[in-house]
């Protein structure tokens, strides 16, 4: 098993460094999304210039689009609720689902680029013009390059984009607005994986490879996944709710009458090996557009580094950031802590698109 999680780390090392060599892949792969929409009350946007708010919810590695409901349902039941017109949950092309539809066509090579290129064509190329309760294509239609034009200039006609990301799933989508910024109204970032280069090493690395691929993936039925789960001290710590949906949504049913995980240890392995989306997001960061406000959430017990530097990284673009510690959760506050991640987004929510009174009552 060494030599293996030694293989992928340097597999990955060469592939970053130029020196792999071969042929880029050609074939397809999906990203698959949930979307959230009201279908009974009045759309916010309607009665608000320039649109209602669209949340865009990206995972974690390792995760799944339905890892957020949980939070979503606090959310859309706290005072900013009424705020957000529709959401789009994403599975990166190896996560849920996604993985799923694409298990012919992976390989052992992932860029976490590769998913910021992802989330930036949906979002010029895919996510539509308006917001309403039309049932929606299984298959979104390209738009036209000309609103794609407008949305790289101006950005959206009739939408507020806010993008709540936890790890990868915010540095991969936070990495989009440095090409792309006027597409975006704000970010929520939770505990991103944006990592000074010097404390982002392969023996650090080794770690998160080793248990990605020596981990559990089969079970004799969801009943009894979830019960291994709900025993773990690892999974233990999480909201029950979360965990349901993760032997939900997680799990799929295998040839052999049991279950087995969608994402593959080796394919979450692969995106832990991934080392330079880290640190060029680190570097570039404090040249990001100042008109995006930040909010940074984080745990008391960073993941990879120390209280210092989880200071340094949230004001390393100090203009229009704010920041708060959770001090009962550690990396995994979407699993962990839902309901008080959601209250918070939705002070900030009221904060930033409320009116004078609602930013009074926040706790920011």
């Amino acid at each position: 098993m060494d030599r293996l999680v030694k293989q992928a780390i340097e597999t990955q090392t060469a592939y970053e460094n130029g020196r792999l060599g071969g042929e880029p892949s050609e074939k397809l792969l999906w990203n698959c999304v949930n979307r959230y929409v009201r279908t009974s009350t009045p759309s916010f946007g309607r009665i608000t210039p320039g649109g209602g708010i669209t949340l865009f919810l990206a995972h974690a590695n390792g995760f799944h689009k339905e890892t957020w409901e949980t939070m979503l349902r606090s959310l859309l039941d706290a005072p900013a609720g009424a705020m957000v017109d529709e959401v789009w949950a994403w599975d990166a092309v190896q996560h849920g689902d996604a993985a799923v539809v694409n298990a012919n066509n992976l390989n052992g090579i992932f860029d976490w680029l590769d998913n910021t290129r992802d989330i930036a064509n949906f979002l010029l190329h895919y996510l539509p013009e308006h917001v309403d309760a039309t049932l929606l294509p299984t298959r979104l239609p390209r738009l036209p390059a000309s609103v794609t034009r407008v949305r790289e200039e101006r950005g959206y006609r009739t939408r507020k984009l806010v993008v709540v990301g936890h790890s990868f799933g915010g540095c991969t989508s936070l990495r989009v607005a440095f090409d792309f910024p006027k597409l975006f109204s704000s970010f929520v970032l939770v505990d991103p994986v944006i990592q000074r280069p010097d404390m982002y090493s392969s023996e650090y690395v080794y770690g998160y490879v080793l248990g990605a691929l020596t981990r559990r993936d089969r079970w004799p039925s969801r009943e009894e996944a979830l019960q291994l789960f709900q025993k773990s001290p690892f999974f233990s710590a999480w909201n029950p709710d979360v965990l349901r949906l993760y032997a939900e949504h997680a799990l799929i049913d295998d040839a052999e009458g049991g279950v087995r995980l969608k994402m593959s240890g080796l394919q979450e392995g692969i995106s832990f090996a991934n080392r330079r989306l880290p640190m060029e997001t680190w570097e570039l960061l404090e040249r990001l557009d100042a008109g995006i406000p930040l909010r940074w959430v984080v745990p008391e017990k960073p993941l990879s580094s120390t209280k210092e530097l989880t200071h340094e990284r949230v004001w390393r673009r100090p203009a229009n950031s704010t920041n708060v510690m959770f001090h009962f959760a550690n990396h995994l506050i979407v699993q962990e802590a839902p309901c008080e991640l959601a209250h918070d987004i939705s002070d900030f929510l009221l904060c930033k698109y409320g009116s004078i009174r609602d930013c009074r009552t926040c706790r920011m």
